[in-house]
């Protein structure tokens, strides 16, 4: 757990110099923060300065990180995803999620993968938090 909190922190400081650096930005528009979402959801949002995204989704009381399907961006910059957020059984998803998009992973990341943190890339989004059937 140690090793997880250090290893955020210095992705976190290590972030903002890197987006500066290469002058271009990543946000996510929808869903917006607390939002109740489905199983299967539309992540949208826009790119300046990279020609991917992708999309990860972390259950909030577990230690996993799902790399989602690669988003699709448009000319303008505008950028969708069908992502999974936990999984199709309506009762076992009773829980909080965190959604977050990266850009050119300096590490190699597929579809499917788990991973252990956030990873990084060239670019960031804002972390948006989201929940499941809630009432």
């Amino acid at each position: 757990m140690r090793k997880v909190i250090i290893l955020t922190l210095i992705q976190i400081v290590c972030l903002i110099p890197l987006q500066r650096a290469f002058g271009g930005s990543l946000t996510i528009d929808s869903p917006s923060d607390g939002q109740n979402v489905t199983w299967r959801t539309e992540v949208k949002g826009s790119v300046v300065g990279a020609r991917n995204v992708w999309v990860i989704v972390h259950a909030m009381e577990r230690s996993d990180y799902w790399v989602q399907p690669k988003a699709i961006i448009n000319k303008k910059g505008q950028w969708q995803a069908n992502i999974y957020v936990g999984n199709e059984t309506d009762t076992a998803n009773i829980r909080d999620f965190e959604i977050k998009a990266i850009s050119s992973p300096t590490e190699k990341i597929a579809e499917g993968q788990v991973l252990d943190i956030w990873p990084v890339g060239k670019l960031n989004s804002n972390v948006v938090k989201v929940f499941r059937n809630k009432p």
